[in-house]
């Protein structure tokens, strides 16, 4: 049966919602499997697509990952980008039955893309998404510990951030097309006997004022922290536009692999939401999907793309 599927894990493809999301000026792929006969329909005033060629693969799949990542060198951008190569040339196989698309916006809007086979008709409603940036900052926590000696609150350090900035580009940028730009990285000395787990009101009496000036928002690294049963192991201040999180995670709510990153894209899931001025937590009971009040994964849905962002 012909289908609509992604080519890369959390890339703006949500096939089960016959949704699609495009950047403004941009692209994403989608494969069409079973494709033979199939013919597709759609607004081409809005809407360019293409069938991707053998010869076409290389700069298609540089061109996809370099938008999505930036030109910051690092294992998993390149990991992702073999994914993405060998994935088209397999689509691309005359024996495979199937095609890979290049989706281009043009226009704005959410037009529908069909394919139809006979009675049978698949769809993708494509949303036309602006690109938003936000700048953000990481602050790394050291203390004193109870003999006087400073220690290192958290196992992260700020040689850490391009990898954060990285993953979040990935979950936000292919899924909302939000991006984040670095703001710093650097360590702050709170000068007191904090205690290995970092209290609220400590946190915000003596470590929020040392948030970065002129960042959207920043992100603290302080390895423990008092964060409430409903909290995913971390906290977002709207009114102070900060947000923390802790080393461990929570591998209770997330796959253990993604416990850290994922706590840190709730967060900032979070700040996104409170940026379009919705009202409430950004909380809801869809599970699997980020800021889910159960468990969760770094997949966002069709509800919480239009939550975070806006097609135009």
């Amino acid at each position: 049966m012909a289908s609509f599927v992604q080519f890369l894990q959390y890339s703006g493809v949500f096939a089960a919602q016959n949704f699609l999301v495009v950047p403004e000026g941009g692209f994403n792929l989608v494969c069409l499997r079973d494709a033979q006969g199939v013919h597709l329909a759609y607004d081409k005033a809005r809407l360019q697509i293409d069938d991707i060629s053998v010869e076409q693969v290389e700069r298609i799949a540089q061109d996809y990952v370099d938008t999505r990542y930036g030109k910051l060198q690092s294992q998993e951008r390149d990991d992702q980008l073999l994914r993405l190569r060998t994935a088209l040339y397999g689509t691309i196989r005359p024996q495979a039955g199937a095609r890979a698309l290049k989706v281009q916006a043009k226009g704005t809007g959410i037009p529908p893309l069909t394919g139809t086979r006979g009675s049978t008709v698949i769809k993708l409603d494509v949303a036309i998404m602006p690109r938003k940036s936000y700048s953000l900052a990481f602050k790394f926590l050291r203390h004193f510990d109870q003999a006087g000696k400073v220690v290192d609150a958290t196992k992260f350090k700020p040689d850490d951030a391009p990898w954060f900035l990285t993953r979040l580009n990935w979950i936000f940028g292919a899924q909302t097309n939000i991006f984040f730009t670095p703001a710093g990285a650097d360590w702050i000395m709170v000068e007191k006997a904090l205690g290995p787990k970092i209290m609220r009101d400590v946190f915000r009496q003596d470590i929020v004022p040392l948030k970065q000036d002129g960042a959207d928002l920043t992100c603290f690294l302080v390895g423990d922290y008092d964060a409430m049963a409903s909290e995913a192991a971390g906290q977002f201040l709207p009114d102070e536009q900060v947000c923390v999180v802790v080393d461990r995670g929570n591998p209770g709510v997330f796959d253990y692999g993604e416990a850290f990153i994922g706590v840190m894209a709730h967060e900032v899931g979070h700040f996104l939401h409170h940026k379009r001025n919705l009202g409430g937590s950004g909380h809801h009971n869809r599970g699997g999907i980020l800021l889910s009040s159960g468990l969760e994964s770094l997949e966002l849905d069709r509800q919480l793309v239009s939550d975070l962002n806006a097609w135009t």
